[in-house]
């Protein structure tokens, strides 16, 4: 299968002050390898996964063999097809092998449905968060207000990647109206999220962000992945999701707050 690497090689929107877009490391088999080297693999259809971003566990192991630069990049990991499986491979027709990859990808879909727990048509379970500035925000209380549910780690760079957004796309292009962002930090510190947030200011990106240490709040909607999205309707009631991070995914997002708040 051939890999294009424009989903990750994702431009970032210039915000009142420049911002920088995370670098981009690709472990190719357990070992790092530059982009260029990654291109020819895949139009060698030498690939067989690309996964975007990694678990705290594969983190860990990344920076001792790499160092800190790992929390600032955009991870990708590939798996190569082994000489075995590139020959097996070669002797499958083409439809086949179409089906094959339809398969795979349906296979991870559901494993991102099964993953989440609250679902467009839903009613958003309420909680109470505590703001990084000490103020409470009770879920239920924002009902008249069209609200953007966004679950996110400072560890993760497409959660990054979508904060360079949200000041000219969210914060600015929904100011004065019935709308509120709860951007909520999952299963961290006050302190690792204050930090990251003071570095995040000097780059343009400053908005009140939501704690949650235990994963208390996020449990409620998910078992894994983020960043996430859910927009909640003026009742209450969740009327889209999104999981991940593109610029396509996001317009379309901003696209359903704007019908809510007509």
């Amino acid at each position: 299968m051939a890999v294009a690497l424009f989903s990750i090689t994702i431009s970032v929107k210039a915000q009142e002050q420049v911002q920088s877009e995370p670098a981009k490391m690709y472990i190719v088999n357990g070992e790092e390898m530059s982009e260029a080297k990654v291109q020819e693999l895949a139009n060698a259809n030498r690939i067989k996964e690309m996964r975007k971003g990694v678990s705290d566990e594969e983190k860990a192991e990344l920076i001792k063999k790499y160092g800190e630069r790992v929390n600032n990049s955009f991870i990708a990991v590939i798996t190569l097809y082994t000489d075995q499986e590139i020959a097996e491979k070669a002797k499958v027709p083409k439809a086949e092998a179409e089906a094959q990859q339809k398969a795979a990808d349906e296979q991870e879909a559901i494993r991102e449905k099964e993953a989440t727990l609250v679902h467009a048509g839903d009613v958003a379970p309420d909680f109470t968060v505590e703001m990084l500035n000490g103020k409470k925000i009770k879920l239920s209380n924002l009902k008249g207000k069209v609200v953007l549910l966004n679950f996110w780690a400072t560890w993760c760079p497409p959660c990054m990647m979508e904060f360079n957004e949200i000041p000219d796309q969210i914060i600015k292009h929904f100011k004065g109206k019935d709308f509120v962002l709860l951007a909520i930090s999952r299963g961290e510190t006050r302190e690792v999220v204050k930090t990251k947030m003071a570095t995040l200011k000097s780059k343009g990106i400053d908005f009140p962000v939501g704690l949650d240490p235990t994963k208390m709040i996020y449990n409620q909607y998910a078992k894994e992945f983020i960043p996430r999205n859910f927009v909640i309707d003026r009742n209450g009631k969740v009327t889209y999701t999104t999981v991940g991070y593109s610029k396509e995914e996001l317009a379309e997002l901003v696209g359903k707050i704007d019908e809510l708040l007509k």
